[in-house]
């Protein structure tokens, strides 16, 4: 007889050691649980003795944290999402899926749950393009760009190659630019069904979670930017991106717009992006 807990799904939260005692702190979700779905905050640790460790929130002063054992940089984030995936899925027995969201957003919890008790769709988000998508031509993923988002943030963030739970000794970000050009759900908060989390588990497991990895059919690098790799892993699968306006709430300034958005129908508020 299993001993899991039975959840309607996970809210996992990913973050970092740098941000656990500022951004973490400051999400405004007051409960551990929404409608059965458990609340997860994701920190890596490079040095950890296990795969993942978790404490729940009898422990912690009132929220779950799952470490897991890989780098904590932004340059690993598929890697850190995909084993909190796996992590998640060993220990709870998961109805739907999870919902992936970043350690800067504000909530909408009466909106959260009322989009947690509805129906969902195995990718599913908001997209900049706000269109839905379906590969049906997997050549259409061997259209490449070079994207330098992630040069110029270490450019910004040069300390962060001295940290040693990063592990990036040695590693040139810029040689690692070029990616299928694709769209799909905004990295901040989307959501994966049970099918395609467990798409993406056994994608990078094949990988060895490499996320350095050279595909040979695109002949680029799909695991540098992590909902851009969401996307990529989801098309190669068959899986059909399905584009919703209202996760994700469009503003500029952010005093007025918290307000506003507390009486829109959208779910989280990207706080970052004000910054």
């Amino acid at each position: 007889m299993s001993t899991k807990k039975e959840v309607n799904g996970i809210i996992l939260i990913l973050s970092c050691q740098k941000h656990k005692d500022t951004r973490l702190k400051e999400i405004n979700l007051k409960n551990t649980s929404y409608a059965n779905w458990e609340v997860v905050h994701v920190i890596g640790d490079f040095f950890l003795d296990a795969n993942y460790k978790y404490e729940n929130n009898e422990n912690t002063h009132g929220k779950n944290y799952l470490y897991i054992r890989c780098e904590d940089s932004y340059l690993h984030l598929l890697k850190k999402l995909v084993l909190s995936i796996k992590a998640v899925y060993e220990i709870f027995d998961i109805k739907e899926g999870v919902l992936r969201c970043g350690d800067d957003l504000y909530f909408n919890e009466k909106n959260l749950v009322t989009f947690l008790n509805s129906r969902k769709y195995d990718y599913y988000g908001q997209s900049k393009k706000s269109e839905s998508y379906k590969c049906v031509n997997k050549n259409v993923l061997r259209k490449r760009g070079i994207d330098l988002f992630m040069t110029r943030y270490y450019e910004k963030h040069s300390e962060d190659f001295l940290n040693p739970h990063h592990n990036l000794k040695g590693i040139d970000v810029s040689m690692y630019s070029l990616r299928p050009k694709i769209h799909g759900a905004i990295g901040v908060f989307f959501f994966l069904s049970n099918k395609a989390c467990a798409i993406l588990v056994n994608h990078m497991q094949k990988l060895n979670f490499n996320i350095f990895h050279r595909d040979r059919f695109t002949n680029s690098y799909p695991y540098i930017i992590e909902d851009c790799s969401v996307a990529f892993i989801m098309y190669m699968n068959d899986i059909v991106y399905i584009d919703n306006q209202a996760f994700i709430y469009k503003g500029n300034e952010y005093q007025r717009d918290i307000d506003d958005f507390m009486k829109s129908n959208t779910i989280v508020m990207h706080t970052n992006r004000y910054k």
